[in-house]
C-alpha cells in the first residue's frame, strides 16, 4: 500500500542518515582542504520584463549590504499526487490516515547533499563560515553578503529600481549558479524579484494586501432588519444565514464537538468589530441564537491586532467572514488568525501566516521572501510596529481554514508560487482543509488587470490582454471557491446562476499542471465545449489546473458594519460559507470517532452528484465574456453549488 511504502521509505532514510552524514563530512573536509572543483555556471532564473511601476536606475553600489537567501529544493515533491491520493482519495485503503508534522518534515526536507554542496560552493567562493547559517526547517541557507560579492557569486549585475511612490530596491535581470549546485536550489533572493503590486511604501494598505475587497451597498428600503429577520421571500436581493441554509440544506444548528475547529484568516488592517457582530447576531440568528459578545478565538500573529477604525474598508472583510462563519457553525468555536501589525510598508502575507501554524515552514526572519513577506522585528520606534521575533509554529492549524485574499498568479516568480503551493500540500497531508476565494474580476487579475504579450500588466480594468489567473486558488492543493447567485427576482428554490453583481474568478493556471482528481472533469469540459480562445489568450493546453472547484452564493450578504447593516458581494463571502459546511461535517465525523475530512477535492470530483449544476452565466474580463457556465464542471462555477446533506452522507460513509 502507498502509505506503508512511505513509512518504509522513512525508515530506510533514517537508517542511512548517519552513514551519509559521515560521508558528507569527509567530502566537505576534503573540499575545503583541496579547494572546491570549478563548475561552470548556468542561468538559473531570468526576468525579461520590468512589471508595474518600477524603473531601472543606476548600477547598485558594490558595498551595499545584502542578505542572500538560498531556497533549497525539497525532496519527493514529484510524489505529491501519490501521497495525496493515499490519504484523500475516496477509494484509497488509507483514506484519512493523515501524516504527523514530523513525517512531513522528514519526507520533504532538502537532502544532506543539497546542504553540503551549497555550503561547499559558498566557502570555495570566499564566503566565510560565520556568514552562513541554516534555517530550522532545513530548507533555507542565509548568507550575510554585499552587492559586490553577490554579483560575483551569481554572475549577476544588480541595479537600483525605484517606483513613483519612492520605494527603492536592488535587483538583477538574471543570475547563474554552478551546475553541480543549481539542481539543489529552487530560488535565490533578492535577485530577479520585483514587487509588482504597485509600491512597497506610502501606498494604500488595502491594495497592498492583495485582498478581494467585497463590494458593498446599502440595504434596499423594503428590508427592515428586525429580530427574526429570517424571511426567505427576497433571498435574491438580500442574503442572510436563513437564505443560505435554505439554498444548501445546511442544518439549523450545529454542535460544539471536541477537537473540531474552523479558522478564518485576516490581514491587517482588516479586523472585525464586536459591536457589529453583536448587532448582526441579534437580528439574523433567531433560529440558532448567538449570545451577545460571542467572539472568535483570537490568535494574533506577528503583532496581529483589532483596529479601532471604522468603515467598510477596514471592517468589511473581517465582519463579513465572521458574521457568516460563526452564524452557520455556532456553537462550534471559530478561530480568527489575525495576521500582521500596522506597519504599512512591510505588511504580513500568506507566508507569515503559514510560518505561525507550521514551524518547519519558517525561514529566517519570518516569511519566505524578504521582498514580499514581512520581515520581523519591525522598528520599535514605528507606531504600531511588532518588534518581536517572527512567530514560528506558535499555533495549531484548525481543521478547516478559509482565506478571502489572493493575488495575480504571475505577480511572483514561479519558484515562489511553487513553494507556497507545496505548503498547502503539506497541510492537506496533515488533515487540514484549506480553501480560498477564487477572485472577483472574472478571467482578469486584481483590479481587472490583464497581461500584455511581453508579460507586463495592462492598465486597471483594461479591455484587452491575456487572461490573468488568481493564486492561491490556482494551486491544486487548495479548494477554490467561486461565486454564484439566485437569478434576479428569483426564489430561494430556483437554480442558481454564475454571479452577476461581479464576474466570479475562474480559468486555468499558467503554472500548475492538471491534477489527477480533476483530469476527467476537465477532459469532459473540453470534449463538449469550445471556449473559443487560442493560446494567445489563455493556457489552452488542456493540461493545466482549472479553477474554481465549487461555487456558492456570493451576492448581497447583509453584514453588520458601523452600528448598522450593509450588503456585501464577492467570493470573499463564498469561501467562509463553504468552510462552515465542511466544519459541520467534520463535527459529525468526530462525534462518531472518525477523523476530519482533510483535502476534499478528490472526493468532490468523485461525487459530482452532490452538486447542483450551474449552467448559466459567464466570468467576463480582458475585453471578453470570459468562460461560460455549462453542463458539468466549468471554469466559472466549478462543479456547481453543494448540497450539505448529500455531501454529509458521502463523507460520513468514508472511513
Amino acid at each position: 500500500m502507498i502509505l506503508e511504502s512511505t513509512f518504509k521509505y522513512l525508515q530506510d532514510m533514517a537508517f542511512s542518515a548517519v552513514a551519509r552524514a559521515l560521508c558528507l563530512a569527509v567530502a566537505l573536509a576534503s573540499t575545503l582542504s583541496q579547494g572546491h572543483p570549478t563548475s561552470p555556471k548556468l542561468v538559473h532564473e531570468r526576468r525579461d520584463v520590468v512589471h508595474g511601476d518600477w524603473v531601472k536606475g543606476s548600477r547598485a553600489d558594490a558595498n551595499t549590504p545584502l542578505t542572500l537567501r538560498i531556497g533549497l529544493k525539497q525532496r519527493n515533491l514529484e510524489r505529491a499526487e501519490e501521497f495525496m491520493n493515499a490519504v484523500s482519495h475516496p477509494r484509497s485503503e488509507t483514506y484519512g490516515k493523515f501524516w504527523s508534522p514530523q513525517q512531513v518534515v522528514d519526507m520533504f526536507a532538502p537532502s544532506e547533499d543539497a546542504i553540503a554542496e551549497t555550503k561547499a560552493w559558498l566557502l570555495s567562493e570566499g564566503v566565510t563560515a560565520d556568514r552562513i547559517s541554516h534555517s530550522a526547517g532545513r530548507n533555507w541557507i542565509k548568507v550575510s553578503s554585499t552587492v559586490g560579492e553577490a554579483e560575483s557569486l551569481l554572475d549577476a549585475v544588480y541595479s537600483v529600481y525605484e517606483n513613483e511612490d519612492g520605494a527603492v530596491l536592488v535587483a538583477c535581470e538574471s543570475y547563474s549558479m554552478p551546475t553541480n549546485v543549481r539542481g539543489f536550489v529552487d530560488l535565490v533572493t533578492p535577485t530577479i524579484q520585483l514587487d509588482e503590486r504597485e509600491a512597497v511604501t506610502r501606498r494604500s494598505v488595502v491594495e497592498k494586501r492583495d485582498a478581494f475587497p467585497p463590494r458593498f451597498k446599502k440595504l434596499p428600503p423594503w428590508h427592515h432588519p428586525n429580530p427574526g429577520s429570517d424571511s426567505l421571500k427576497n433571498c435574491s436581493e438580500v442574503t442572510t444565514p436563513a437564505c443560505l441554509r435554505a439554498l444548501y440544506d445546511i442544518p439549523q444548528k450545529g454542535s460544539a464537538v471536541k477537537g473540531n475547529s474552523y479558522g478564518i484568516v485576516e490581514f491587517a488592517p482588516e479586523s472585525y468589530n464586536q459591536e457589529d457582530l453583536n448587532g448582526f447576531f441579534s437580528v439574523y440568528t433567531s433560529g440558532n441564537k448567538i449570545p451577545n459578545n460571542t467572539a472568535p478565538i483570537f490568535d494574533g500573529i506577528d503583532g496581529g491586532y483589532l483596529s479601532s477604525e471604522g468603515g467598510s474598508g477596514v471592517r468589511g472583510e473581517s465582519n463579513l467572514d465572521l458574521c457568516y462563519a460563526m452564524a452557520l457553525t455556532y456553537p462550534q468555536n471559530v478561530t480568527l488568525y489575525q495576521v500582521g501589525d500596522s506597519v504599512a510598508w512591510n505588511p504580513a502575507t500568506d507566508n507569515n501566516f503559514l510560518d505561525a501554524i507550521d514551524e518547519s515552514y519558517c525561514s529566517f526572519q519570518g516569511g519566505d521572501d524578504p521582498v514580499w513577506d514581512a520581515v520581523y522585528p519591525h522598528d520599535a520606534s514605528t507606531p504600531g510596529a511588532y518588534a518581536g521575533q517572527p512567530q514560528c509554529g506558535v499555533y495549531n492549524a484548525t481543521k478547516v481554514i478559509s482565506v478571502s485574499y489572493g493575488s495575480n498568479e504571475g505577480a511572483r516568480p514561479a519558484s515562489y508560487r511553487a513553494r507556497e503551493c507545496a505548503e498547502y500540500l503539506k497541510l492537506s497531508l496533515m488533515g487540514v482543509t484549506v480553501m480560498f476565494s477564487s477572485g472577483d474580476t472574472g478571467v482578469a487579475g486584481l483590479r481587472g488587470q490583464c497581461v500584455k504579450p511581453d508579460g507586463s500588466y495592462t492598465p486597471v480594468a483594461a479591455d484587452y490582454g491575456q487572461f490573468n489567473p488568481m493564486f492561491p486558488g490556482s494551486c491544486p492543493w487548495v479548494t477554490s471557491v467561486g461565486g454564484s447567485a439566485l437569478p434576479a427576482g428569483g426564489r430561494v428554490d430556483d437554480r442558481e446562476v454564475a454571479s452577476y453583481n461581479f464576474p466570479t474568478g475562474g480559468g486555468f493556471s499558467n503554472l500548475f499542471n492538471l491534477p489527477s482528481y480533476q483530469n476527467s472533469a476537465v477532459k469532459s469540459y473540453y470534449a463538449h465545449h469550445n471556449p473559443g480562445y487560442n493560446a494567445s489568450v489563455y493556457n489552452n493546453t488542456q493540461k493545466a489546473r482549472g479553477f474554481p472547484d465549487v461555487a456558492l452564493n456570493s451576492q448581497n450578504y447583509v453584514t453588520g458594519i458601523d452600528g448598522g447593516f450593509q450588503l456585501f458581494s464577492g467570493t470573499s463571502a463564498s469561501s467562509p460559507t463553504f468552510g462552515a459546511m465542511i466544519t459541520l461535517i467534520n463535527g459529525e465525523r468526530l462525534k462518531i470517532g472518525k477523523g476530519p475530512v482533510g483535502f476534499i477535492n478528490p472526493v468532490l470530483y468523485a461525487h459530482p452528484e452532490v452538486f447542483t449544476d450551474i449552467t448559466e452565466g459567464h466570468n467576463s474580463g480582458c475585453g471578453t465574456q470570459g468562460f461560460t457556465a455549462v453542463k458539468g464542471w466549468d471554469p466559472v462555477t466549478g462543479l456547481g453549488a453543494p448540497n450539505y446533506e448529500k455531501l454529509r452522507r458521502v463523507f460520513m460513509a468514508l472511513p
